[in-house]
């Protein structure tokens, strides 16, 4: 085998290493006006008046066929600003798919916006297949204080 070959070859293997057959994947958007469809094409639309304004999670995942038996769901733990925590499950019944959170409006002003966020996927008896965590993510510790008492 000649140089070339060998670097070739190299190069192909670590292009393929970073590729993941299955996984779970979340993004993170903000939403204001121009996450409308009509800011950008230039339409009417009654919502520019009063735009949702918030933050959105967008999580897509694929899963082997087999783990659909095990009945997986994906488990999304979020903390918000105000250092309130939120709990949401989403049911996997397909090989591949997405899901949504969305925090608009009165319920982003009220806690002031995802501060971090974990998701996982879960099978039925509590193990962990895929995970996803926020670069920022830690559990969260309450603390009491006499005053909470």
């Amino acid at each position: 085998m000649n140089f070339k070959s060998l670097i070739l070859l190299l190069v192909g293997a670590l292009s393929l290493g970073g590729c993941q057959k299955y996984y779970l994947s979340v993004c993170q958007q903000w939403v204001d006006v121009r996450y409308l469809a009509s800011t950008h094409v230039n339409t009417p639309d009654p919502r520019q008046e009063n735009p949702p304004i918030g933050q959105m999670l967008s999580m897509d995942w694929r899963v082997p066929q087999e783990l659909l038996a095990q009945k997986p769901r994906i488990e999304l733990s979020l903390i918000f600003w105000d250092y309130t925590e939120e709990k949401k499950s989403y049911p996997i019944d397909k090989r591949m798919g997405w899901a949504t959170y969305k925090l608009l409006n009165d319920d982003y002003d009220r806690t002031g916006g995802i501060l971090t966020y974990k998701a996982e996927i879960v099978t039925e008896d509590g193990s962990v297949y895929r995970e996803w965590k926020h670069q920022l993510w830690v559990n969260l510790i309450q603390v009491q204080t006499e005053e909470d008492e």
